[in-house]
């Protein structure tokens, strides 16, 4: 994991450039679908979101204006919770549309100084677009409309942010890392098997034991469509036109997510991913832009008669219309004639490990945890 050293702390790559630029491609075409017409005037708030203003700018094609404003509420690699106005705004904002382009939103208050600055000046309308938010340090009530990703609760340099102004003119975002932090070894495991072989059984128990997060493909594609995020929305397009999600865009959920965990997590079990070898080049590269990487494919290796017992059995219990016979050859010819190869893929790789998943859970249990406390 490359990390670099900024005056007296140590800093790791969290969010790498490319996936940056992807994420404001995204915020930037939404911002030219709502503003169409209007010509709105981007306030950049410096010094932090010179850059991201920059690039988002680029991205632009509708008619616009850009000004600048500069607000103070840091010092060292905590907020001072003061506001203060350091450079005014000079433009005649009466009537205007306004978007307010800001690095980091944390506890809000300087957002809030803003818009009761902007609010005396007579504006049609105030938008806000964040390249970064912390959800779980907002302390106020205000609309953030247009918001590149969320983040944790950690210190980041950067792109634009400085510690004690240096580092600006990195080009990925970096998180801190503490001194406890630079001895924790992230553990990211692929679980692999056939459907029926105890993956999700299995995952809850690392969950359990490691603090691990969890990805599951499916529950994650469903949950970005019924929050209906801009990949979310792309997901469901193809989804209502009967159509494959394409790999490249799963990836880019699968990457959201992954994102918001932090680059400090203990590490994630990737659940239903990879299918095919394809996307599993494509995690790996996903994952080496971050400086991370997969320490495990765990394979749970169940005879079929076993698995389509469990599965009748499953469907017995659940009543899930899936869980019948000829639905459940037909998955399992899928597994073996698209996933399975994955299996020679991870062989090569050097990080196949393949478990006996037929027989006493806790035995099943015992032999996935020798592998990983063994990474």
């Amino acid at each position: 994991m490359e990390k670099i050293q900024v005056l007296d702390k140590k800093f790791q790559i969290s969010i790498p450039e490319e996936e940056i630029h992807r994420r404001i491609d995204a915020v930037a075409e939404k911002i030219n679908h709502d503003m169409a017409g209007k010509n709105p005037l981007f306030l950049a708030v410096l010094n932090g979101a010179f850059i991201f203003a920059a690039d988002l700018m680029r991205r632009i094609t509708i008619p616009s204006e850009i000004s600048f404003v500069k607000l103070a509420s840091y010092q060292g690699t905590t907020s001072t919770g003061k506001v203060t106005e350091v450079i005014g705004i000079n433009e005649n904002l009466a009537g205007r549309t306004i978007i307010i382009v800001e690095d980091i939103v944390e506890t809000g208050l300087t957002m809030q100084r803003m818009l009761e600055t902007l609010g005396t000046r007579g504006p049609e309308s105030v938008h806000i677009c964040a390249l970064l938010l912390k959800p779980e340090k907002l302390k106020v009530d205000i609309n953030i409309d247009y918001v590149v990703m969320e983040i944790p609760n950690d210190f980041i340099l950067g792109y634009g942010l400085d510690y004690n102004q240096q580092g600006r003119g990195l080009k990925d975002i970096y998180t801190l890392v503490t001194e406890n932090e630079e001895n924790i070894k992230m553990k990211n495991v692929v679980i692999f098997g056939a459907p029926g072989s105890g993956k999700g059984t299995q995952s809850e128990l690392m969950i359990q034991k490691y603090g691990f997060n969890h990805i599951s493909t499916g529950d994650v594609l469903r949950n970005e469509i019924k929050n209906e995020t801009e990949l979310g929305k792309i997901a469901k397009q193809y989804i209502d036109d009967g159509m494959l999600v394409p790999d490249s865009l799963i990836v880019d959920i699968l990457a959201s997510v992954y994102d918001s965990f932090g680059p400090k997590h203990k590490g994630v079990i990737f659940d239903g991913f990879p299918r095919t070898v394809p996307q599993a080049e494509a995690l790996k590269k996903m994952l080496a832009e971050r400086g991370h990487q997969v320490a495990a494919m765990i394979e749970l290796d169940v005879p079929e008669e076993e698995l389509m017992k469990r599965l009748l059995e499953r469907g017995l219990r659940s009543g899930r219309s899936d869980d019948n016979e000829e639905t459940i050859q037909k998955r399992l010819g899928v597994y073996h004639s698209q996933t399975s190869p994955l299996i020679a893929w991870y062989e090569k790789e050097g990080l196949r490990h393949q478990i006996d998943g037929l027989g006493e859970l806790d035995r099943i249990f015992a032999d996935i945890c020798q592998v990983i406390d063994q990474l």
